[in-house]
């Protein structure tokens, strides 16, 4: 019925706002167990055709969501196959923008696991996906993606191009326009947040520090976890640009939030900025950071 696909978005929702709360760690095996129990027999009840697309979107979104939190606790082969089912998913439900989404996602994931080639090549064929009838934040989402991949790649005309088609996109959106769910968390802090990530990537640090910045003053503090790797983000531009003090700082309190996560991701971009620290280990500030967060991952 309406109200079970109204359960499953709620659901959705709920799982969604736990994980960019707390990470992945905290909310997956319930979720998983609420796509076996109460999902899978839905699928295979009883439903005209209008509401069987209604009710394959909302278990896209679900099984992309159960993907995603596998992905945060670096279940990647796990993850994987949870996108490719809702890849599929979303094609039986003839969406295909939310299918462009989890293409998005699978292009993320490549990012982090340092695949650029990949990353582009997902985030392209989510575009062409779409097309040109995306709503703007839809279309900003894909450029950004794609960006970022040629930011792991080193690619500077590449990555600045697609920043800019991002950028132009986000530009275009306008009070009232109707914007998927799904791509509601995509703002002026979402990116801030990706060109933050690209300037890191590209060793642009003083441009990194600025967009990391502008991140974090406009983004809610539900997104802990987003904010997070945008003050590690942070701290890696300000280590790069020579301001030790600082850097050190910004990573002690990601580090301490990263120590209330159930999440693998916070803690590697932790490790990450450690390792960055290497060269300057025998200074004063890293001494005193490594003392802060000794306990903290133990």
């Amino acid at each position: 019925t309406g109200g079970d696909i109204a359960a499953l978005r709620s659901v959705g929702e709920l799982f969604r706002t736990l994980d960019d709360a707390y990470g992945g760690g905290h909310a997956r095996q319930a979720l998983v167990r609420y796509l076996e129990h109460e999902l899978e027999p839905m699928l295979r009840g009883t439903y005209g055709e209008q509401t069987g697309r209604r009710l394959f979107a909302a278990a896209a979104d679900l099984t992309r969501l159960a993907g995603w939190t596998s992905f945060d606790i670096a279940a990647h082969g796990l993850a994987q196959r949870y996108f490719v089912q809702a890849l599929r998913l979303a094609q039986a439900a003839g969406d295909r923008a939310f299918g462009a989404y989890v293409l998005v996602t699978m292009s993320r994931q490549a990012v982090y696991l340092g695949h650029g080639r990949e990353a582009v090549q997902l985030a392209r064929v989510a575009q062409q996906g779409m097309g040109s009838s995306a709503p703007p934040a839809v279309q900003s989402l894909l450029h950004a993606a794609e960006a970022r991949g040629h930011g792991v790649l080193g690619e500077v005309r590449a990555c600045t191009a697609a920043l800019v088609r991002a950028e132009r996109a986000l530009d275009g959106e306008r009070p009232g326009d109707e914007v998927p769910h799904w791509a509601r968390f995509f703002d002026e802090a979402q990116l801030a947040d990706e060109f933050g990530h690209c300037h890191r990537d590209l060793q642009q640090f003083r441009a990194a520090a600025q967009h990391a910045e502008r991140s974090l003053q406009l983004r809610a503090p539900g997104y802990a976890r987003s904010r997070l790797f945008c003050r590690v983000v942070l701290a890696t531009a300000r280590l790069g640009l020579g301001e030790l003090d600082q850097a050190c700082q910004l990573a002690a309190e990601a580090a301490a939030q990263a120590g209330e996560m159930r999440s693998v991701r916070a803690v590697e971009y932790v490790r990450d900025f450690e390792r960055r620290l290497e060269p300057y280990r025998d200074a004063g500030p890293v001494r005193t950071y490594r003392d802060k967060v000794a306990t903290t991952f133990a």
